[in-house]
Formats: structure tokens, C-alpha cells, sequence
């Protein structure tokens, strides 16, 4: 059906109505389409809207976390928008709500502290010092404006103001210290037999004719599922990677060597005067009149600001504000800045919306351009690149109408000088090779494809890769050869066989146990090795792992009972757990102690952290649409 949907796609009556839907959306707009072009809101906090710009913003950050964490290894599915959104609307819900928060206690995010934040960015550091050209060139890559950026990072610094409020208050009593000291401290004495792989097998255990007998006698858990071989046609970035000549790069860097060039820079500090809603016009004029005078008397910029700045976030730092590129700051701050030449000169009254600034020349530092030399080879693997790319997206959007109504994958192969290959057999939950991609082996399974013999759409893949597929054979549900699953066989048959010479030998030690034999003696009787470890305590222990957690996990008085566990590189341990002490904190040394409060107390913290987050959210009117 659906093949005959795509040769009915190309009729005439079809383009008329596709040609009519075009011209609806010409005459009503697309924006009623698109995201947050019909401005409603998906979600309301208290009154707050988010609006669809935001949780598509909030969805494409979390798609870049998810791809510069995962890389090429990406599953697709992961990037899916439907399966994201709600994680990020959640997101940015908690965030309104810590926001608005922190404007209800007056918590403040001074010019200071967001400038000191952006400079120590690592992303915005060349040669170890803060780069306005890096600034701006990774905020406009993210998609950001400055002023956006500034905002985000205030943000940023209220939340993390608030958090510090509410988890730095909490604090663990000498009893909740003692309760965990008591879990932590306590010791335990272990004994355990160590049985080697080798001693739990004979030899003919996992002989040609045990294998045999057991794939016979259990053929039920050996069948093949439904598996089909593929033909297909991939298209790699790789492939389309030509060298380009040298003239082309070099007329590159004429084009863009501005963007290479490192503005000069300007770092200075300030006294800012803002006029108070009861302060009249005379009084403010003398607050500015004052200043004026005491740095006319060269008193000391720092010790003015400390005390007359009402820029409380700089005044503390002499009102130091950092650097400027000509860019940072409000527009007649930045022609001011331009016409101080010396360190230490400061400018006359500058007026603003934020108010009224007198702004001291710190440092001013040259800019510098770039060589032709320095930057050829990454400009010619940027041009490289973006030529492979663009050819790699011709090949596929060719590709894509060539198979649309192709018999098969060989002609539209010829006409774009590829190669089609044929897969080894796969499953829909396993594959190998290229069909290791999950997404790809639901596609050769759905009807469309499987069943009615049609190509596939053009897939995208991880790391750029294209792949068009069209299944050659569909092997049926069958029971798999002996000689295809023989290594199955032998590991299931291994397994089943140490599991049940390790319960043997478990009981025999037991009854030994019970008619009151020691484990020494039952280790003796048994040919075992055997090992002892007192006061063991979950902080500090020379056994095994698996043995350790056996044994913090046993019933205390009861010698007898033994538990096997697997210890890697050795085989198994037959662990008996001989005596428990309680623990106290006394037990634990200095530096034991030390880890345990500040264990407990990250925890406390944290707890009063997400109860916090709890009640904001049961407190708010939050309305998601």
C-alpha cells in the first residue's frame, strides 16, 4: 500500500493538493506551526509564564549536554524531542520557582560578580587569561547575545546564593553521628573457603559429548529469532573529504581574519551614585559634588568607593569591574572608557539608567592580530569540513530521490558512484557492524520494508553517517546449529555445573559446621584453602569486595550457615561470618571521623535541599498546558 502511496505522491492531482496546502500556509502563516509563534505559554509558576522559546531553548541545551557527553556513541532515540521535553520543562519549572524565590528574600547578583564569574569561564580563556573575541565568538555559536548571557550567569548566582542559604544552616547532632558511627564501625570476623574454577570442574564435563547431550536435551533455549540480511548503500562524512588548494584558504583568512584579531582591552573600576526614590535633586548633586572634590584631592579611588559607591557588589573590591573590549559595558560608559589613555586617570560624571559613574583606567592592554601561518590549518580543516559536509548533503538528498521508486539499490548506487553492501544476519534486538545501530534494525523490520520488499527512507546516523537499506532475506524463527552456538552451550553448561559443585560443596562444609567441626577442619577435609580476616569493618577491609559485602549482609550467630559468592580472578569464596562487635564512634580514628561528618553532613544538605524544593513546588500554583 504504502508503495503505491509513493508512486501516487508523483501524480497530478497530487501536486494540486500539495500545491494548495503550500498556498494556505502563505495566506494564514506558518507561525501558528512553529514553536511559540502563537505566543501562548507552555506552563504558568505562580503567575509566571515559560514560554515555548524558553522549553525549546531549555530542550536544545540538553541536547548538546547529551551529545557532548555521549559523543558519536549517541542513540538517536535519546535525542528525540518528545522523550526530552518533559525533563526539561521540569527543569525549567524548578528554576522559576528557586528564582522567584530568591527576588522574594532580595537576594542580589552585583555587576561585580557576574563579571568575575564570566572571566573565570574556562570556554572564554585564551593562554590562561579571559578573551572577549572567545566571549563573543562561544556565546554566538550557543546562540546567545551577551546581555542574554549576563543574565543567565546573575541567575545562576542567586540560585546558587539560595542553595548555599538553605543546605549550609543544616547540621548533624552528636546523635545521628554516633547512630552512622555505629553502622559504619562496626567489625565483624570472617572466615572464607576459596574454591578455584578449576576445582569445580572434571574433565568431562564440558566434554564435545556433555555439549552435544546438553543442546539435545535443552533446544528450546537455543533457537535463532527472526533475522534478516540487508542490502545497503552508506554514506559516510568520511568519504567526501577532499584536500582544497591553497589559494582557497588564504582567500579564506583575508574574508575572516577580523574575527581572528584580539580587540584591545580596557580594565576598570568604578563609583556609581544611584538617586534614592526620597532624595531630591539637590542632594544627589551634592553626594556627586562630593565625590568629585575628594578625587580632585587624589584620595584614594578604592577607599572612595568603599565608602560612597552604592554598587555594594564592586565597593568591597575598590570597585573594580573588570575588563571591557569597548562591548561590555552601557554605551556612554564605553566612550568614556575610550577617552581615558593613562592608568589611574578617571573620567568626569558619566550618566546612565543606572545612574551616575565616575570610572578609574586600571590597565589598558594592546590588542593583537593573527598571523596567516598560525591559523592555516585549522582554517583549511574548517573549509575541508564544511566542503565535505556540503557534498556528503548533495549525495544524500540525491540519494533519497533515486530510491524513492528504485527495483533496488543497485542503480541509484552507479548514479552516485557508491558501493552496495550486504549485512551479516541480524536480529531486531542485535546486530553487528553498522546494524548495531538499534534504529536502523526497526527500520528493516517495520512492514514497509520487511514485508513489502520497499527500500527505506534515507536513515541519518550518529557521526554523520547516511544508510538506505533494502532486505535481501528473511530467515525464519529456527532452532540454531549446534556448531553456531557451541560457545552458548559451553558457557550455559559451565555455569550450571560449577553452580552445582559449589552447592555440594557449600552442604558438606555446613554439615560439618553443624556436627561442630570448624571451617578450618571442614577446609582440611574438603582439600580447600582457607582465610580469616578479624575486625573487618565496611571502611576498612583487605577482603574481596563480593566477600566483604557477604558478610555485611549475614545474619550475626549462626556459624553455620555459609553463603558461596564469586570473587573475579580467583573463583569463589565460601564466606562465614564467626562474630559481630557493635560499633562506636570511638573506633573510628581521626581521619575516619573527619569523612564521617562531612558524609553526614552532605547528606543532610542535601535532603534539606530537595525538602525545600519539595514545598515550593507544593506551595506554588503551577499550570502546565
Amino acid at each position: 500500500m504504502l508503495q503505491s502511496m509513493r508512486q501516487g505522491a508523483q501524480s497530478t492531482a497530487a501536486k494540486i493538493i500539495i500545491g494548495l496546502i503550500i498556498l494556505s500556509f502563505a495566506a494564514f502563516g506558518l507561525e501558528t506551526l512553529l514553536p511559540g509563534g502563537a505566543g501562548t505559554s507552555v506552563a504558568e509558576i505562580n503567575g509566571e509564564e515559560i514560554s515555548p522559546f524558553e522549553l525549546q531553548e531549555a530542550v536544545t541545551q540538553q541536547k548538546r549536554q547529551l551529545v557532548s557527553i555521549l559523543g558519536d556513541n549517541i542513540d538517536p532515540a535519546m535525542l528525540d524531542d518528545n522523550q526530552i521535553k518533559p525533563r526539561a520543562l521540569d527543569s525549567l519549572i524548578q528554576r522559576t520557582l528557586l528564582l522567584q524565590r530568591s527576588r522574594a528574600l532580595n537576594l542580589v547578583a552585583s555587576g561585580s560578580q557576574v563579571g568575575k564569574s564570566i572571566t573565570e569561564i574556562d570556554a572564554f580563556q585564551l593562554n590562561g587569561e579571559f578573551s572577549a573575541d572567545a566571549y563573543r565568538s562561544v556565546l554566538a555559536s550557543a546562540g546567545y547575545t551577551q546581555e542574554r548571557f549576563r543574565r543567565a550567569q546573575a541567575e545562576d548566582i542567586l540560585l546558587t546564593q539560595l542553595q548555599r542559604a538553605i543546605s549550609e544552616t543544616e547540621f548533624t547532632t552528636a546523635t545521628e553521628q554516633a547512630a552512622s558511627a555505629n553502622v559504619l564501625a562496626e567489625e565483624r570476623d570472617v572466615r572464607y573457603l576459596v574454591v578455584a574454577e578449576n576445582e569445580l570442574l572434571a574433565g568431562e564435563d564440558l566434554s564435545n559429548d556433555a555439549l552435544r547431550r546438553h543442546y539435545d536435551e535443552n533446544q528450546a533455549s537455543f533457537f535463532n529469532p527472526e533475522q534478516i540480511v540487508a542490502d545497503y548503500i552508506e554514506l559516510d562524512l568520511q568519504d567526501f573529504v577532499v584536500s582544497v588548494d591553497e589559494t582557497l584558504v588564504r582567500d579564506q583568512f583575508e574574508a575572516v581574519k577580523s574575527e581572528y584579531e584580539v580587540a584591545e582591552q580596557a580594565r576598570v573600576s568604578h563609583i556609581l551614585l544611584i538617586q534614592g526614590d526620597d532624595e531630591s535633586d539637590i542632594d544627589f548633586a551634592q553626594r556627586i559634588d562630593a565625590v568629585s572634590d575628594r578625587l580632585a584631592r587624589d584620595e584614594s579611588f578604592a577607599d572612595v568607593a568603599a565608602e560612597m559607591s552604592d554598587d555594594l557588589g564592586s565597593a568591597s573590591t575598590g570597585g573594580e569591574l573588570g575588563f571591557t573590549d569597548g562591548t561590555a559595558f552601557p554605551e556612554k560608559m564605553e566612550d568614556a572608557i575610550a577617552r581615558l589613555r593613562s592608568p589611574g586617570e578617571v573620567s568626569l560624571p558619566v550618566e546612565t539608567d543606572a545612574g551616575t559613574h565616575f570610572i578609574r583606567l586600571e590597565e589598558r592592554v594592546e590588542g593583537e592580530s593573527v598571523g596567516y601561518d598560525s591559523v592555516k590549518v585549522e582554517l583549511r580543516a574548517s573549509i575541508e569540513a564544511a566542503e565535505a559536509e556540503r557534498e556528503l548533503l548533495i549525495a544524500v538528498e540525491e540519494l533519497r530521490d533515486l530510491v524513492f521508486n528504485a527495483a533496488d539499490l543497485t542503480g541509484p548506487a552507479e548514479a552516485i558512484d557508491a558501493e552496495v553492501q550486504r549485512s551479516a544476519p541480524f536480529s531486531v534486538d542485535e546486530g553487528a557492524g553498522i546494524f548495531d545501530e538499534a534504529r536502523l534494525r526497526e527500520v528493516a523490520f517495520t512492514s514497509d520494508v520487511k514485508d513489502a520488499g520497499n527500500n527505506s527512507d534515507v536513515i541519518e546516523l550518529s557521526g554523520q553517517r547516511y544508510v538506505v537499506l533494502r532486505v535481501h532475506e528473511v530467515r525464519p524463527t529456527q532452532v540454531a546449529p549446534f556448531a553456531e552456538v557451541k560457545q552458548e552451550v559451553r558457557a550455559k553448561l559451565k555455569a550450571k555445573a560449577e553452580a552445582a559443585a559449589l552447592a555440594e560443596i557449600t552442604e558438606r562444609a555446613e554439615q560439618m559446621l553443624s556436627q561442630g567441626d570448624s571451617l578450618e577442619a571442614a577446609a582440611q577435609a574438603l582439600g580447600l584453602e582457607w582465610r580469616v580476616e578479624l575486625a573487618a569493618t565496611r571502611l576498612s577491609s583487605q577482603l574481596p569486595s563480593s566477600v566483604l559485602e557477604a558478610a555485611f549482609t549475614m545474619r550475626a550467630l549462626n556459624e553455620t550457615a555459609l553463603r558461596p559468592v564469586p570473587v573475579p580472578g580467583t573463583g569463589y569464596a565460601i564466606v562465614q561470618l564467626a562474630r559481630v562487635s557493635a560499633g562506636t564512634i570511638q573506633r573510628l580514628n581521626q581521619v575516619e571521623q573527619q569523612q564521617l561528618r562531612a558524609l553526614r553532613g552532605s547528606e543532610q544538605q542535601r535532603l534539606a535541599f530537595d525538602e525545600f524544593l519539595l514545598h515550593q513546588r507544593d506551595a506554588a500554583d503551577i499550570v502546565i498546558r
